[in-house]
């Protein structure tokens, strides 16, 4: 398996991981921020119903199956490094045009539903480029650890984002938060760049009907895979119920909860805090439970999360915001653990040349699930306070996991570790 390592010392932080782990920290921290914003901004400044933000969302989910399905091939056909720091560059070209209408006193709905498309679509595939990235800069006996670095660092973006993002938009205006985000991207695009990377060898003929056959093989790879099918299959049904959730949660605490954005905010911050936290048990969690419970267990938990959010009642700043933190906080650790673990399978034992468009092909399911949850949202939230849009989208999370308990190949999987000293 040497072929697959780009460098032959099998120390983690070396120069190459060391920067992309910090620029993967400031990407995510932009995407947070975009994420956190444009609902607010929709609900603050333009008025935007519960189904407007729903729309928003659906529009994003759009974007990333528009975008993957179509494009994802390019991520194993070109050199890595230098697509992630386009796609960041597009965002920030992006985010800097919501700037430019908003000075400009055009700023709509329909603009934040385009900004919302394009900034998902180009997210998506920046991250199918990073998950194939990653296993040529850290050797594979270190994947799990590399993993769950990377799951904290955006655990620790999202202490950040929603924290500066809850500011900036009570104490500035959405401007602020435009250009910051723009930024960000920049600067994740600038560091990129700077990661060594081995070049690959260009095909002879990259003809349309090598391109149409590259795009059907990673679906293909996927379907063919008895051990990330079912897996993939559970992160699909966990997403549905979760955009869901995240479609209406925001609108929940500002309408019924009578929270402000800075309260919001400070309430992801503490979920952020509990989620980096949870970086210090996702390697024991890993080394001591079979990917059969691990998985199960973090997936079907963080419904928890969704209960504790319909306990926010108006009035209750200090509880309100130790609530929503908590819920975020619980939440944000079980996906911490469940990706870490996850991202690590996939890195083991799907084709190292092949793990772009594999990972196009399964996020085209599991994000393309994403306008689905957002439109379940948007109709329910024609018929049901927010609270029950909530109650409805987290028993649906709660049976997330039986597609991994159905499966004979995952149900067989042995630790983690044994799984990476195979691979050597």
């Amino acid at each position: 398996m040497t072929d697959q390592i780009t460098h032959s010392s099998t120390k983690l932080w070396n120069r190459d991981f060391s920067t992309l782990w910090w620029s993967e920290a400031v990407s995510f921290f932009g995407s947070q921020l975009t994420l956190f914003a444009i609902p607010i901004v929709a609900l603050q400044i333009l008025d935007a119903s519960a189904s407007d933000v729903a729309w928003i969302n659906t529009a994003a989910g759009l974007g990333t199956v528009v975008f993957l399905g179509l494009l994802g091939p390019w991520t194993d056909k070109v050199r890595r490094t230098r697509f992630m720091s386009l796609m960041s560059a597009l965002r920030a070209l992006t985010l800097g045009a919501m700037a430019v209408l908003f000075l400009a006193g055009n700023l709509s709905l329909l603009a934040l539903v385009i900004a919302a498309f394009l900034v998902s679509g180009l997210t998506g595939l920046y991250d199918s480029a990073f998950a194939a990235l990653l296993p040529s800069i850290a050797h594979r006996s270190k994947l799990t650890t590399a993993n769950t670095w990377v799951a904290g660092i955006r655990s620790a973006g999202d202490i950040g984002a929603g924290a500066t993002a809850g500011i900036l938009l009570q104490l500035l205006s959405p401007v602020a938060l435009f250009i910051s985000d723009a930024i960000t991207y920049l600067v994740s695009a600038l560091a990129i760049g700077r990661i060594r990377e081995k070049r690959p060898a260009p095909p002879e003929a990259f003809t349309f009907r090598d391109y149409f056959t590259s795009l059907g093989s990673g679906f293909k790879l996927l379907l063919n895979d008895r051990v990330m099918w079912p897996v993939t299959l559970s992160i699909a049904h966990f997403n549905l119920f979760t955009t869901a959730i995240q479609s209406v949660y925001v609108t929940h605490a500002l309408r019924t909860g009578s929270m402000t954005p800075a309260e919001i905010g400070i309430a992801g911050a503490v979920g952020g805090i509990i989620g980096l936290l949870s970086m210090m048990i996702a390697p024991w969690v890993w080394d001591r439970f079979r990917p059969v419970g691990a998985l199960t267990a973090t997936f079907m938990l963080p419904a928890v999360a969704g209960l504790g959010m319909l306990l926010i009642t108006p009035g209750q700043v200090v509880a309100n915001v130790l609530l929503l933190g908590l819920s975020l906080g619980f939440w944000a650790a079980c996906v911490m653990v469940n990706i870490t673990g996850t991202e690590t399978l996939k890195q083991l034992l799907v084709p190292h040349d092949a793990i772009g468009r594999f990972s196009s092909a399964s996020r085209v399911l599991t994000w393309g699930v994403d306008p689905v949850g957002a439109a379940l949202a948007g109709v329910l939230a024609l018929f049901l306070p927010t609270g029950g849009v909530l109650a409805v989208a987290t028993l649906g999370v709660v049976v997330s996991g039986c597609w991994i308990v159905a499966s004979t190949a995952v149900r067989e999987l042995p630790l983690l570790s044994k799984i990476e000293q195979g691979a050597e």
